[in-house]
């Protein structure tokens, strides 16, 4: 399976804000029906637009924001205009009363359509407009993520909200939620699609700074670690989710173990 090349990439943000037309549209949605990994990435900027939406109160864009987006495009390179005066003829010679006449001037060739290159000269203009608009898309979608993420704990960067969004968009998207001993409940939620999980942790014990919460991938080879989560917090999983691993909950010393030196205080059946 071949990845999209960074170009389409470059475009998922765009297409998740149906900002593209044209060509542009009709080369991503071919790419798109051939390309889980970038139907994930539009599925995953769709899915943190539309929960930034609905879930945070409205704030006014910072007044910076307009300036630097029309100083972006006043950056942007322009074509020469297409319509180009022509050159001045050359002045003719009166012939010579020695030379012999002149041969008859052939027929002046048609001059050549100039539709196909106003045509190129509008391509270009939409692309550059599709990738300031992509660009744009991405870096306000970005400052709204993470004005509204600062509050949240653990292991939570954009590419992990990313992660995030795209589990819960995915069509084949599990999860199951169960007791944690001691208190608290863990939500576990998988894709075997896109080989991620992610747990949420709400209501755990505080355990100091002497212990962690450590999660594992369990298979018939035994337990792996798969990284460390608060008592109230959440993260993606490190490593490869597989479909009928079991993902394990323990409590460990302060940064983690290679190995469980405990027994497990919660575990769901994937």
């Amino acid at each position: 399976m071949t990845e999209p090349d960074e170009e389409l990439r470059a475009l998922a943000a765009a297409y998740a804000l149906d900002a593209l037309d044209g060509e542009e549209l009709r080369r991503f949605e071919a790419e798109l029906a051939r390309s889980p990994e970038l139907r994930a990435e539009v599925d995953g900027f769709r899915a943190v637009a539309a929960g930034l939406g609905a879930e945070t109160p409205e704030l006014a864009p910072p007044p910076s924001l307009k300036a630097g987006l029309f100083a972006r495009l006043d950056e942007t390179p322009q074509l020469p205009p297409v319509d180009a005066e022509p050159l001045a003829e050359p002045a003719a010679f009166p012939a010579s009363a020695s030379e012999p006449d002149a041969a008859p001037e052939p027929d002046a060739a048609p001059e050549p359509d100039a539709a196909p290159v106003d045509e190129l000269a509008a391509r270009r203009r939409r692309r550059r407009l599709v990738t300031t608009l992509a660009a744009a898309a991405s870096v306000a979608i970005l400052a709204i993520g993470v004005a509204i993420g600062i509050g949240w704990s653990g292991p939570n960067g954009w590419g992990a909200q990313r992660e995030l969004a795209a589990l819960e968009a995915a069509p084949d998207a599990q999860r199951q939620t169960v007791e944690v001993s001691g208190g608290g409940e863990v939500t576990v939620l998988w894709s075997a699609e896109l080989g991620r999980s992610a747990v949420m942790a709400n209501g755990l014990p505080e355990l100091g700074s002497t212990h962690d919460y450590e999660l594992w991938y369990i298979d018939e080879a035994g337990p792996a670690p798969a990284g460390l989560v608060g008592a109230n917090s959440w993260r993606v999983l490190e490593g490869d989710f597989v479909d009928g691993m079991v993902v394990g909950l323990t409590v460990e010393p302060a940064g983690g173990s290679e190995q469980p030196t405990t027994e497990p205080i919660a575990a769901v059946q994937t």
